[in-house]
C-alpha cells in the first residue's frame, strides 16, 4: 500500500519505505504544475492583434503621406516652430489611428463587471478572467466538494429492509442505535443522522459498549440497552455488507437477494453497508438477523443538476472529472444528467501516442474518473489544444494545477486555501448556480468590449482614409490639436460603455476579428465618403450660398478665388485692382512687413488670406461632422437590430451628447485661429467672409504667400455651419444600419444566412406533406447559427438515429492496446498506476 504525504494517520504502527520527496510527491508534483504554469490573457493577444493591425494602418498611410507631400507637392522642412506642418500633419494619423483609450475603456468595463459580480458572489481573481468566461465552452468539473456535498448520506429510497414487516425508519433507527458518536467518524455520522428521530433516540437508548472497526474483522458492534424495556439488551453490527451477512442466522435464505442488491449497488457506484442486530448481550451465542442493507453516496448539492442543465442551454459542455471509482461518477452523473460516455485514466493512457486520437477522445467524452492532479492538468491542457476555452471547477489541493491552467479556473465555496490561489474566480456562496449568473454578467461584459471594439477598428480606418486620402488628393492639412480633442471627447465618452444596457447572447462569445476588421474597414469608407463629399460640396462648390446663402467656403480651383479677390475682396479693403498680380504690390497693403520670400502680389497675398480663412473654417466643420457621425457609429454596432429600435443605456446617450455638446462648441467658434503660422502678416486685410463682413472670434493674423505658412493647419470657428456637420451625418446615419445588415449577411454573422434557410426550411415543411418513411437526424452547420463555434460539421449521408454512423448519437467507443511507455501527446498522462491506500483519500 503507498501512503502519500499529507495523509492523516488516524491510528495504529507501520513500517514504510521513503521513496518520494519533495516535488515528487502527490502534492509536489501538484505545486510544481501550478508553478511551471504561466497564461497569457486571452484579452491581451486580442488588444495586441487589433492595436497591431491598427499600427499597419497608421505605419502605410505615413509613409504615402510622405511620398506625397515631398515628393509631389515639394513641401519644405525646416526646424522651429510650425515651420515643418507636413510633419505636423502626421500626427493626425498616428493620434486619431491609435486606439489610445482602448485598454483605459476595457479596463474599466471589466472591473465595473467584476465589481458588479463580486455583489453576486463571484470574487474575481484576474480581471481578464471575465473576458474567457463568457467564451467558455466547456466547463470540466471536480466531483467531490464541487458538483457534490463531500458529506456520506444514505439513499433512503434505496434502502433494502430484509425482514418482513420492518419500515424503512425502524431500520434507520437501528442504523443510528450502532454508531458511536463520541469518535465522529464519517460513516457513523450519517448513520446516525439519517435517522429521522436521533435527536432524541438516545432518551430511550442507552449505548453500554462499543467495538470499533479493523481491517480483519471489518465491522463494528455496538451494545445498547433500552430504557423503554427495562433494560434490554441488544446488539447492532455494521460493516462490509458480506462479513455481515455471513454472520447471520438466516444467510442461506437471504443471500442471493442481498448478494443482487449488493451487486446492483455496486454497478451504481454506491457504497453498501450491512446491518445486523441481536437481542441480548455477548455471553452465550448470538443470533444475528439481518435488518438491512443501506446504500451510501455522495449526494449532488442543491442546484447542481438545475447548473448543469442552463450551462448547456447556454452551449457550454460540461465533463465530470473525479478522482473518484468510475461507476461513482457515472452514477452521479447519471443523476445530473449530465451523460455517462466517461472514462478511467487507463483509457487516455491507450491513445497517449496518438495525440489526434487522445483529442478527440477527451473531447467527446462526458467526463473522466480515477485521474490524479496531473491527469486533470493535462486534460485541460488537451482541451485548450483544440482550440476550446475551458473552464475548471475544484475545490482542493488536487484540483489547484487544473484551476491554473484553465483559462477560467473557478474555486468553489469552501474551497482550501490552494485552490482559491490558484483560481481567477473564487465563489462565496454556497452551490453551483453562482457560475450561471457569472456567465450571464461575463457576456454582457463581452457585448460592450465588442461595441468598443467594432467602434475603435472603424475610427480607425477612418481617421486613417479621411484625412490621409484628403492630404494627398487635395494638399489639405488638419490640425492635430482637434484630433486630440476628437479622441478625449468621443474616446472619453465610450467608457459610458460599461454601463451600456445589453443583452447576453445565448451561445459562448468568440473574437471573430477577421470580421471586426472588414467591418471596421466598410464603416471607415463609408464615413470617409460622408466626410469627403462634404469637404468636395463645401470648398468645390459654392452649394451652400447659393442654396443656403451662407458664407462661401468654396477655394478650388485657384481662379475662383483671384475673381474673388478682383471683385469683391480688395476693393472691399479699400485697394485698386490695378496692377495687383504684379510682384511686390503686397507692399501696398503691409508696407511694413518683413517677407520671408519674395514679396508677393497684392492678389497672391489676397487669395492666400482667403484660402486661409476658408480652409480654417472648412477644418471645424469636418471636425464636427467626423465628431457627430464617428460617435454615433457606437449605437450601430451594439445591436443587430435597426439602431434606433434598440434603447441604449442612458449613461451611453448622455456621454454622446455631452460629448458632441462640448465639440460643436469648439467647432462652431474655433480657437482665434490658433495654430498661429510661422510667417505672418498681422491684421490681415483680406480675412474677410465672402459676403465682406469680418471673421467670427479671429485675431487678424494670416500667413505670407510664397511661403510655407499657408499649410499650418489654422483653427477658425465654423459658426452656424455646425447646423450643416449634424444634418448632414444624420443623412448619411440612415445608411449604416443596412449596411450592417448587408455585411452579417455577406459574412454570416450571429447566423444571419442560417437562421434564413432555417426559416425558409421550416416554411417548406409546413406547405409539403412529410414522407412518414423519410428518416433524418439534426445536423451542425459550420460556424453558423446551428454551431456557432464553427465546430467540424457532420459530414457524409443522412444516418437514422440508433444504427451504426448516426453522427448525432455516436460516441467512438475506447479500443486499443494499452502502451507501457509515455508517448509524446501526453506526457503528464503517462504515470504508472499506484496501488490505492487502505488509508481513506479526499476523493478529487
Amino acid at each position: 500500500d503507498v501512503c502519500f504525504s499529507g495523509s492523516p494517520i488516524k491510528q495504529g504502527e507501520k513500517h514504510a519505505l521513503v521513496y518520494a520527496t519533495g516535488q515528487n510527491t502527490f502534492f509536489g508534483r501538484a505545486a510544481s504544475l501550478i508553478a511551471g504554469t504561466h497564461n497569457v490573457a486571452n484579452l491581451q493577444k486580442i488588444m495586441t492583434r487589433i492595436g497591431g493591425v491598427c499600427l499597419i494602418t497608421i505605419g502605410v498611410w505615413c509613409i504615402i503621406e510622405l511620398g506625397v507631400q515631398f515628393g509631389h507637392y515639394n513641401h519644405s522642412c525646416y526646424l522651429g516652430e510650425e515651420k515643418c506642418p507636413t510633419l505636423t500633419n502626421m500626427l493626425v494619423i498616428i493620434v486619431g489611428g491609435i486606439p489610445i483609450a482602448m485598454p483605459t475603456v476595457l479596463s474599466v468595463t471589466l472591473a465595473l463587471g467584476a465589481f458588479k459580480l463580486a455583489k453576486e458572489g463571484a470574487i474575481v481573481a484576474r480581471m481578464s478572467a471575465v473576458e474567457e468566461m463568457a467564451g467558455m465552452d466547456i466547463l470540466c468539473s471536480d466531483k467531490t466538494g464541487t458538483l457534490t456535498l463531500n458529506e456520506l448520506t444514505v439513499d433512503k429510497p434505496n434502502v433494502v429492509v430484509v425482514p418482513q414487516g420492518m419500515s424503512t425508519e425502524e431500520a434507520l433507527k437501528y442504523g443510528a442505535l450502532s454508531a458511536n458518536i463520541s469518535s465522529q467518524e464519517p460513516i457513523d455520522v450519517v448513520m446516525h443522522e439519517s435517522h429521522d428521530g436521533h435527536q432524541t433516540l438516545w432518551d430511550h437508548y442507552k449505548q453500554v459498549k462499543f467495538v470499533p472497526f479493523n481491517p480483519t474483522d471489518k465491522y463494528t458492534i455496538a451494545t445498547v440497552l433500552s430504557n423503554d424495556e427495562g433494560g434490554k439488551p441488544y446488539r447492532l453490527m455494521k460493516g462490509a455488507p458480506q462479513v455481515v451477512l455471513r454472520n447471520c442466522y438466516n444467510v442461506a435464505d437471504i443471500k442471493d437477494h442481498v448478494e443482487s442488491k449488493i451487486t446492483e449497488f455496486a454497478g451504481r457506484g454506491y457504497r453498501a453497508l450491512g446491518l445486523a442486530m441481536a437481542e441480548g448481550d455477548d455471553r452465550g451465542d448470538t443470533r444475528w438477523e439481518f435488518v438491512c442493507l443501506l446504500p451510501l453516496f455522495d449526494p449532488p448539492r442543491h442546484d447542481t443538476k438545475a447548473t448543469v442543465e442552463a450551462c448547456r442551454e447556454k452551449g457550454i459542455d460540461v465533463k465530470m472529472v473525479t478522482g473518484d471509482q468510475l461507476l461513482i461518477g457515472k452514477e452521479t452523473s447519471r443523476q445530473l444528467g449530465m451523460g455517462t460516455n466517461m472514462y478511467s485514466t487507463e483509457a487516455l493512457l491507450e491513445h497517449v501516442e496518438d495525440e489526434k486520437k487522445l483529442g478527440e477522445l477527451v473531447e467527446h467524452a462526458d467526463g473522466f474518473a480515477e485521474v490524479f492532479p496531473e491527469h486533470k492538468y493535462e486534460i485541460v491542457n488537451i482541451l485548450q489544444k483544440r482550440n476550446h476555452m475551458v473552464g475548471m471547477t475544484g475545490d482542493g489541493v488536487n484540483d489547484a494545477p487544473a484551476l491554473k491552467k484553465a483559462d477560467v479556473g473557478i474555486a468553489v465555496d469552501g474551497a482550501t486555501d490552494a485552490a482559491r490561489g490558484a483560481a481567477d474566480i473564487v465563489l462565496t456562496q454556497a452551490g453551483l448556480s453562482v457560475i450561471i449568473t457569472a456567465i450571464i454578467g461575463a457576456r454582457k461584459i463581452f457585448q460592450r468590449m465588442t461595441t468598443y471594439s467594432k467602434y475603435t477598428v472603424a475610427m480607425t480606418f477612418r481617421i486613417c482614409f479621411t484625412f490621409g486620402l484628403l492630404t494627398v488628393i487635395y494638399n489639405f492639412y488638419f490640425p492635430t490639436v482637434l484630433i486630440v480633442l476628437l479622441a478625449v471627447f468621443n474616446d472619453g465618452a465610450m467608457i459610458a460603455l460599461s454601463k451600456d444596457k445589453v443583452v447576453a447572447s445565448r451561445l459562448p462569445n468568440h473574437w471573430a476579428l477577421p470580421s471586426i476588421f472588414i467591418v471596421g474597414i466598410v464603416y471607415g469608407l463609408y464615413l470617409t465618403l460622408s466626410t469627403w463629399v462634404l469637404y468636395y460640396v463645401a470648398t468645390h462648390t459654392s452649394f451652400f450660398q447659393r442654396k443656403l446663402k451662407m458664407n462661401d467656403l468654396r477655394y478650388k480651383p485657384r481662379s475662383y478665388l483671384e475673381d474673388h479677390c478682383r471683385r469683391f475682396a480688395i476693393p472691399g479693403a479699400g485697394f485698386s485692382t490695378v496692377g495687383a498680380a504684379v510682384p511686390g504690390t503686397a507692399t501696398r497693403a503691409y508696407p511694413d512687413i518683413n517677407w520671408e520670400g519674395p514679396t508677393p502680389s497684392l492678389l497672391d497675398q489676397c487669395v492666400v488670406e482667403q484660402e486661409y480663412v476658408r480652409q480654417s473654417m472648412t477644418r471645424t466643420l469636418l471636425y464636427a461632422q467626423v465628431s457627430f457621425s464617428g460617435q454615433a457609429v457606437v449605437f450601430v454596432v451594439r445591436t443587430a437590430k435597426h439602431s434606433l429600435a434598440v434603447v441604449a443605456g442612458s449613461l451611453t446617450y448622455i456621454a454622446f451628447f455631452a460629448a458632441q455638446i462640448a465639440a460643436l462648441l469648439i467647432a462652431a467658434l474655433g480657437f482665434d485661429g490658433y495654430v498661429e503660422p510661422a510667417y505672418v502678416v498681422d491684421d490681415c486685410k483680406f480675412c474677410r467672409y465672402s459676403g465682406g463682413d469680418k471673421v467670427f472670434a479671429f485675431a487678424g493674423v494670416a500667413p505670407q504667400a510664397n511661403t510655407e505658412a499657408l499649410y499650418s493647419a489654422s483653427v477658425i470657428g465654423c459658426t452656424y455651419y455646425i447646423v450643416v456637420a449634424i444634418i448632414w451625418s444624420l443623412i448619411w446615419y440612415i445608411g449604416l444600419d443596412p449596411i450592417k445588415w448587408a455585411m452579417m449577411w455577406i459574412l454570416n454573422e450571429d447566423g444571419m444566412r442560417d437562421m434564413a434557410k432555417h426559416k425558409l426550411s421550416q416554411d417548406r415543411r409546413q406547405v409539403t406533406a412529410k414522407d412518414p418513411n423519410e428518416n433524418t437526424v439534426g445536423g451542425m452547420g459550420s460556424g453558423g447559427y446551428a454551431n456557432p463555434l464553427g465546430r467540424a460539421s457532420v459530414a457524409g449521408p443522412l444516418v437514422p438515429p440508433g444504427e451504426a454512423g448516426a453522427p448525432a448519437l455516436a460516441r467512438a467507443s475506447v479500443v486499443g492496446v494499452k502502451h507501457s511507455s509515455m508517448g509524446p501527446a501526453g506526457p503528464g498522462l503517462a504515470r504508472q498506476s499506484i496501488t490505492r491506500s487502505s488509508l481513506e483519500q479526499k476523493q478529487m
